[in-house]
């Protein structure tokens, strides 16, 4: 690809990341502190452990889910994904391979299943919305036919690969490590790299983009299989980490993945997004999830205020792009 296609978002497009972001992180503060003064168990090491696990868990997926949304498309598989490589990594140890061959083939997997959804939406210009939805429903639907949707329960998992996947350092586990590494990499690579830069101006305008060289077929391809793969490797990760494998788990996900990318700061339309809004988002979710929890209240109302947050994400960003990017 030719040199000039090294893009830099506008001054506004960072305004507006810094915006969110610091919303993003006044809402956690206020949603911890509220949850600690009127939650007993809440500021206790198993449920920082919860938020810390599950936030790490959906973190991974929504970093994935996050950079495709900035190229322009959707996925709604993940959460589906996720679970699937639980099966694979499962049957594939039953079948005699050795747990980390078979830890990698869930990995494999998830870069698979991220190409069919790339093929579909390209090759045959479907919304991608439409066709991981499509996904989504049917590898639930496949998973729940080979398991009778019944969970099963998994032994023998070597210690040093627990320790690494599953273990924790006091109440941290060793997943948020992972995400850590993860996030770090991501926003190095969507903000210091070309490949970053194509994934942006590829969200931004097609039309631009192309001329200036980018593929844009390569580009949403590689996001396509990264935002799998990475569902897949926090899907394997938990089976590893847990032992049981659960067709209903993570039910759900795919939309907390998209509401942390956008209430995070990503926009759905114009090649902007925060990996650092997307991150602080996915604990907030589980921080709020938790604080609900422990407080005795339904869990239905937690997807509820997710619907809430979602939607007045989607209109203030939405204004904002109107406001600061018109040309």
């Amino acid at each position: 690809m030719p040199e000039q296609t090294h893009l830099k978002p506008p001054k506004s497009a960072k305004s507006i990341l810094m915006r969110s972001e610091t919303i993003v992180v006044i809402l956690l503060m206020t949603f911890f502190i509220l949850f600690s003064r009127i939650s007993a168990g809440f500021f206790s090491s198993s449920m920082l452990n919860v938020i810390f696990l599950t936030g790490s868990e959906l973190g991974i997926i929504a970093l994935g889910v996050t950079l495709l949304i900035i190229s322009g498309e959707m996925d709604l598989s993940v959460a589906s994904v996720f679970v699937f490589s639980n099966y694979i990594v499962l049957i594939s140890n039953q079948f005699g391979l050795p747990i980390l061959v078979s830890f990698i083939l869930g990995i494999i997997f998830g870069i698979g299943a991220g190409f069919l959804n790339g093929f579909f939406t390209m090759k045959f210009k479907i919304p991608s919305f439409v066709v991981t939805l499509g996904f989504m429903i049917f590898w639930r639907a496949v998973l729940a036919g080979l398991t009778n949707g019944e969970p099963t329960y998994y032994e023998g998992v070597p210690t040093r690969l627990f320790k690494v996947l599953g273990g924790q350092i006091g109440f941290i586990p060793n997943q948020f490590i992972w995400f850590c590494i993860l996030a770090v990499v991501f926003s190095i690579v969507l903000n210091r790299t070309k490949f970053g830069n194509w994934i942006m101006a590829t969200g931004g305008s097609i039309q631009t983009a192309r001329s200036l060289g980018v593929n844009i077929l390569r580009i949403k391809m590689i996001c396509f299989m990264i935002s799998s793969s990475v569902a897949a490797f926090a899907g394997a990760s938990f089976l590893v980490r847990s032992s049981y494998l659960d067709p209903s788990v993570a039910t759900g996900m795919e939309v907390e993945a998209v509401a942390a990318a956008v209430i995070g700061g990503t926009v759905l339309t114009c090649g902007i997004g925060s990996i650092i809004g997307t991150s602080i988002c996915a604990f907030l979710l589980k921080v709020v999830q938790v604080g609900i929890a422990t407080y005795g209240i339904r869990v239905e109302y937690y997807n509820v205020l997710v619907g809430i947050l979602l939607m007045i994400a989607a209109v203030i960003n939405s204004a904002l792009i109107k406001k600061r990017l018109k040309t």
